[in-house]
């Protein structure tokens, strides 16, 4: 898809961002929230009252997803943030720093929220960026922001810090701070990806879907892990392009064959 045009006014050019895929995009996400349903329908309290929090979120969520829909920059998002995902979900609850209501370590009908949120996010950072043209000069914050955050939650987890995992947790979020920073993308990245996990997390707490170890509605720090793990699966995307072009270029290396092959 061609980007919408930024020579358009705001509202035009956020409304540029629907097309065609829109409908792709919405079908795909409906099909995947069907299929957690079914299967976990024994989870499902169908008799509850409606939960309007619940369903603001799932239409915005909705409405970000199904804009700017371009598969060659989704996927690999996707399958990074299925990935690591599960990785923070394995680790949280085995350390028991959370747990859910269904005591599992951890619950599968909770990862594909994890690709579907970075998606979301990514989505948010777009029009922050076109609305707020002057937070790309605040970028050297990043120094200052980042760090603070791996500091804070180095201190949130530090009561599990004997668990092997937290440990590794604690060496990734420094690399993730330090290697491949692109300040002026990540710290926009940063604050979108709280400003979402903000009600992400005071839904998943107040609903006692997932309980924290403060037993906080949210605790700040799972709010802002929204942010870092997205910034977290923009490294991991760098690393799968830097390592296809690296494929590419030992390729190119290759000596040609004088004569093809019959």
């Amino acid at each position: 898809m061609t980007p919408p045009d930024e020579s358009l006014g705001f509202w035009r050019w956020l409304r540029s961002g629907y097309d065609r895929r829109t409908i792709i995009a919405l079908g795909l996400m409906a099909i995947t929230c069907a299929t957690v349903g079914v299967v976990y329908d024994h989870l499902i309290e169908w008799d509850e009252p409606m939960d309007w929090l619940l369903v603001g979120i799932w239409v915005v969520m909705g409405a970000l997803l199904s804009w700017r829909v371009d598969p060659k920059r989704d996927l690999p998002l996707l399958f990074v943030g299925l990935i690591g995902g599960g990785i923070i979900e394995w680790w949280g609850t085995e350390s028991v720093l959370w747990v859910y209501y269904t005591k599992e370590r951890p619950p599968l009908w909770i990862l594909p929220a994890w690709p579907i949120s970075a998606l979301a996010i990514v989505r948010i950072y777009h029009i922050i960026r076109r609305a707020l043209p002057a937070l790309d000069r605040a970028w050297p914050a990043y120094w200052l922001v980042i760090p603070a955050f791996v500091a804070i939650m180095t201190k949130f987890l530090w009561i599990r810090i004997h668990v092997p995992a937290s440990q590794v947790v604690v060496g990734l979020m420094v690399l993730v701070a330090v290697i491949g920073a692109r300040p002026r993308r990540d710290l926009l990245l940063f604050l979108s990806g709280t400003a979402l996990g903000i009600f992400l997390e005071y839904w998943g707490t107040t609903r006692h879907c997932w309980t924290y170890y403060t037993l906080e509605k949210p605790p700040f720090e799972a709010a802002l892990a929204h942010g870092f793990a997205t910034v977290a699966f923009a490294r991991g995307v760098q690393g799968m392009f830097w390592v296809k072009r690296l494929g590419l270029g030992l390729r190119n290396r290759r000596p040609q064959r004088i004569v093809p092959s019959p």
